[in-house]
């Protein structure tokens, strides 16, 4: 099993970003390598990043996804798989946003999970 240093570690991400192309409907998806702050050699992590135009404005933004932080431990098979959860998260996410009824999104991702735990028991049922 290998461990390497923060360094070495991000380096070795980079390294494996170079080889995979993300790319959903013309759209780039891109990958970010870091490290947090939380020590200092703190904890290496991989976030998807995009640009596209913002949903209420209309403006180009761009947009993140969620931070997944990666073991030292970890092999390039795992770490490869791990970017493509990330990818998947993120096309999840647009998809969820693209799905409106009546003009507003029925799946947001953005809606605090207290607001939807107050109306999970709202269930369909057939008669």
């Amino acid at each position: 099993m290998n461990t390497h240093t923060n360094t070495e570690m991000r380096s070795r991400v980079h390294g494996l970003c170079m080889r995979v192309k993300m790319m959903v409907f013309q759209n780039q998806i891109n990958i970010r390598v870091d490290h947090d702050n939380e020590s200092e050699d703190g904890r290496v992590f991989v976030q998807t990043y995009y640009f596209d135009k913002c949903r209420k404005t209309g403006k180009p933004a761009c947009w993140y996804g969620r931070k997944y932080y990666l073991s030292r431990h970890m092999t390039d098979d795992e770490i490869i798989k791990t970017l493509y959860v990330a990818f998947e998260a993120c096309v999840r996410h647009e998809v969820m946003e693209g799905f409106t009824v009546d003009g507003k999104v029925l799946f947001n991702p953005h809606v605090n999970y207290e607001e939807l735990l107050k109306i999970s028991d709202r269930e369909v049922c057939r008669v």
